[in-house]
């Protein structure tokens, strides 16, 4: 059982805290000192892997703030002279809210250190008595452990938590402030995700790309939408694409070898004779050896023929495929009255809606596609509105009334017999049909996107109720096409609750486990608890007492590690949600993370002596949590200190002298296909060229360096106010270490818009609750009668502060309002604007390319390899 900071036996282990600091500033203080010379050293004298962003040729990773490689010392400070826009514009609104995190942390750590000047001198000059006489470390003398039971001096600790808390509530407002402004500049920025929303969950009536368009068409006046792309199935097509582009690889791969040895590589028609090594030994059988492996042949030759004709069966699918999704139902049988499937008052509602459209029910002719008016490359293009600007105009909106409602509801109703009609249309289609409808090609996913042509459609779109039934016609923020996890667009609403349950259950099962290997490390941090554990570590130390400081620092570095290896299960368990783009894993990875650092890191620590007994107790009696960390925690505090500055040494060692990427480098290189420059600027099972990194890990480093430093922070600001002092060395470096790398190395897309920053204040919220309670319980064990109920208004009014931000100022944060929208619609001012930033964007990747070239051969030499037609010959002909 974690033992009271009043025993005996707490002092016993804390008497060594000032020794224990003094080591890790040297040894930790020592590393950070050398890497920090040596990385101004080397990313000026070796460039290339430091600067990735200043040399790339990678137009979407190049940065033009960048080009500036500043002197061996002078970037430090050059890196302060950006403004918050220009860090946005060139790493990302995601990478600024990071930044500004750290920045947040020094601020409350600079107020405590503040505190500290006045509550330092009270905890140290307190009375003597028989709880704190055996307390000599000058590191425990500083802190609210050497305050007797019952002494008026604990007020002081009530003052400080009133000074703290308020302040970050204050400074919480304040950043909310800053964000909404910067959230809001993100969103007005011409960028197709900008003017999408994905829909999920759409009804069968609604599932193609032209009954979508015209539900939202009623929706609103005018043309309101610009493009629609429902996903497809196309199952068959997709394994095509798939084997073309393996075929192209392999294709490049060998005129790279012909180019450089001057000899064409060779295949063999048996596929036991590709295999190297395996088919010479096959041949060399007698008799049957080569019938086995096959009749050699030009490399270069079968898999020109094999692209090509993988080209042009791709090429008639995609063809096939459009002729089935712009297939259009007569719009007279649109204005026929559909037997409905509902009853009372839906009934009702839907008789009323034929009425009301029996005028005239469908889009305007300038909002119709067909094969002769689009050519045969319809899915490059949008749903066709601006195609024939002279059509007649659309029908006058039906107002913002109950009659509106009613009209949507009878696009609903008159859907379903349309989409019947057209089912019936393409089973009639025959031969052409039948070329795409391998299994379920062709059908629809109940999922898609929808671009709409101004903000302000958009926005309301966003926001409003589509369906009475839960979860029908959701709709969310599109991801930015470059974010897009298509193989998760259009799941069944079944599958994702299913997954979404699973998840949840393996991350609570997965907490759970994750107790017993961090209870070890944390017993860990305490060298005389070893000593009683295991006697092998007792006898070591007695013959090498230089042992000790190594393992008083160990528990630190193996609970770092251990975080680096749960990211990957979380993101693991993220990835069953079914999430439709990077952006909403890294922030359901993150609130994950977050909570087991926040549990592990301190409940698992405070009970790590008898975990199960314990475990036991608060499931009994969930209060005594309270007292559980009060008595644990205050005695702790050199083991947090620790845990953040190994952290924040490390964490900077390993990230400014990038030494994984760099290993990465090497054996990719050593290991990987290397025959084309296309090859050479690819990932190979995991190891990436320099050239090419990796995206920045959001969630693993928000909850190391700003969510976890935090709730130190909190919860020792006044217990241990010697904490803030090295919190705050740890913030100051972090922050120009990691725009550093923001700069010159990080990839700024894709781009959640702060997303992760909303959930850093969510967890910021809770942390600041679970630091007062902890507070609210060290004063009752301190028997402090006056101070005690004096925490009581502090913890009412920060439960009430969280509330009010609640009601507002996430949805504001979140949301561009409709004045924003508005100025922004009207600057733009062409219909057309949002139309050229989202066309093609959201199509399938299935859909995009017909055909498909090896990158090293130019038109002559795909001409001469019968891939393309010889267009001189093509004119003789003609």
């Amino acid at each position: 059982m974690a033992q009271s900071i009043n025993e005996p036996d707490a002092f016993q282990r804390t008497y060594r805290d000032a020794s224990v600091l003094r080591d890790m500033a040297t040894i930790y203080g020592s590393l950070l000192v050398v890497a920090f010379f040596l990385f101004c050293i080397v990313r000026i004298s070796f460039p290339h892997p430091y600067t990735i962003r200043r040399w790339t040729d990678n137009e979407d990773l190049k940065n033009s703030l960048a080009e500036n490689q500043f002197g061996r010392f002078s970037w430090i400070w050059m890196l302060f002279t950006f403004s918050d826009d220009e860090i946005a514009e060139a790493c990302g609104l995601d990478a600024l809210c990071f930044l500004r995190t750290l920045w947040m942390g020094k601020k409350v750590c600079l107020l405590g250190m503040l505190n500290s000047l006045w509550l330092i001198p009270v905890y140290a000059t307190s009375e003597s008595s028989p709880e704190t006489d055996k307390v000599t470390d000058w590191v425990v003398r500083i802190t609210v452990s050497h305050v007797s039971p019952g002494s008026p001096r604990l007020i002081a600790t009530v003052l400080s938590a009133y000074i703290c808390f308020g302040y970050i509530m204050y400074l919480i407002v304040q950043e909310f402030e800053w964000f909404t402004a910067m959230r809001h500049k993100f969103l007005r920025k011409p960028r197709p995700s900008s003017y999408t929303v994905y829909v999920s969950n759409i009804p069968a009536e609604l599932r193609s790309n032209d009954k979508l368009e015209e539900f939202f068409g009623h929706c609103f006046s005018g043309n309101p939408v610009v493009d629609v792309k429902v996903r497809v199935i196309a199952n068959k097509l997709s394994d095509l694409v798939t084997k073309r582009a393996q075929t192209v690889i392999a294709l490049e791969n060998a005129l790279a070898i012909k180019e450089s040895s001057g000899s064409s590589p060779t295949r063999t028609t048996g596929s036991i004779g590709n295999i190297p090594g395996v088919g010479t030994a096959v041949a060399a059988i007698p008799m049957v050896g080569n019938a086995i492996v096959g009749e050699r042949l030009d490399a270069i030759e079968v898999l020109s023929h094999e692209l090509g004709c993988l080209n042009a069966e791709i090429s008639h699918r995609i063809s096939t495929m459009e002729s089935i999704i712009f297939r259009h139902a007569p719009r007279e049988f649109l204005s026929q009255p559909i037997s409905s499937t509902r009853s009372g008052q839906e009934n009702l509602r839907a008789t009323e809606s034929d009425k009301l459209l029996s005028q005239q029910n469908g889009r305007s002719p300038d909002r119709l596609y067909s094969e002769e008016t689009t050519g045969g490359d319809v899915l490059s293009h949008t749903s066709g509105h601006s195609m024939q600007p002279d059509g007649p105009e659309r029908p006058k909106a039906l107002g913002v009334s109950n009659k509106a409602a009613s009209a949507v509801g009878c696009v609903i109703e008159s859907a379903k017999g349309a989409s019947e009609l057209a089912s019936h249309a393409v089973r009639s289609a025959g031969n052409m049909i039948g070329v795409v409808a391998a299994g379920r090609d062709g059908e629809y996913y109940n999922g898609g996107f929808v671009s709409f042509r101004t903000l302000s459609l958009k926005y309301a779109a966003l926001q409003m109720l589509h369906h009475d039934i839960p979860f029908v016609m959701s709709v969310s923020e599109a991801p930015g096409p470059q974010d897009v996890f298509w193989t998760n667009v259009g799941r069944e609403h079944e599958d994702l609750q299913l997954g979404r349950l699973f998840s949840r259950t393996a991350s609570v099962a997965i907490c759970f486990l994750w107790t017993i290997p961090i209870a070890f490390i944390a017993s860990l941090s305490s060298v005389e608890s070893l000593k009683r554990q295991f006697e092998f570590v007792e006898k070591a130390i007695d013959e090498f007492p230089a042992l000790e400081p190594i393992l008083q620092q160990l528990a630190p570095l193996l609970l770092l590690l251990s975080n680096v290896i749960l990211r990957q299960i979380l993101r693991a368990l993220s990835m069953w949600e079914g999430p439709v783009s990077g952006s909403i894993v890294e922030a359901s990875t993150f609130t994950k993370l977050a909570a087991f650092l926040i549990i592990q890191t301190f409940f698992v620590s405070a009970i790590s002596g008898s975990l199960f007994k314990e475990i036991k107790k608060i499931i009994e009696d969930p209060l005594s949590t309270i007292d559980l960390l009060a008595n644990s925690l205050p005695a702790q505090s050199t083991f947090f200190i620790q845990l953040a500055f190994v952290s924040t040494a490390t964490g900077l060692v390993f990230e400014t002298l990038r030494i994984v990427p760099l290993i990465q480098a090497y054996l990719r290189k050593l290991l990987g296909p290397r025959s084309t420059e296309k090859q050479r600027q690819k990932p190979f099972l995991g190891l990436r060229p320099l050239s090419n990194p990796s995206h920045f890990q959001y969630s693993l480093n928000v909850a190391q360096f700003s969510i976890l430093n935090f709730m130190i922070v909190m919860v020792y600001q006044v217990i241990a106010p010697l904490t803030c002092f090295f919190l705050c060395f740890c913030f100051i470096l972090l922050r120009p270490a990691f725009l550093h790398q923001f700069m010159y190395i990080y990839p700024s897309l894709p781009d959640s818009g702060g997303k992760i920053w909303i959930r850093f204040i969510r967890i910021i919220q809770i942390c600041m609750i679970v630091a007062q309670l902890t507070l609210v319980g060290l004063m009752g064990l301190k028997k402090a009668g006056i101070a005690t109920p004096l925490l009581a208004p502090l913890l009412i009014i920060t439960i009430l502060f969280n509330a009010y931000l609640r009601q507002e100022h996430f949805r504001v944060a979140e949301y561009l309002p409709t004045k924003e929208c508005l100025k922004v619609d009207l600057r733009n001012g062409d219909e057309n604007f949002a139309l050229s930033l989202v066309q093609g964007a959201y199509l399938q990747p299935e859909l995009r390319e017909k055909e498909l070239f090896p990158e090293n051969a130019d038109d002559r030499r795909l001409v001469s390899l019968g891939l393309k037609p010889n267009d001189e010959e093509s004119l003789t002909n003609l």
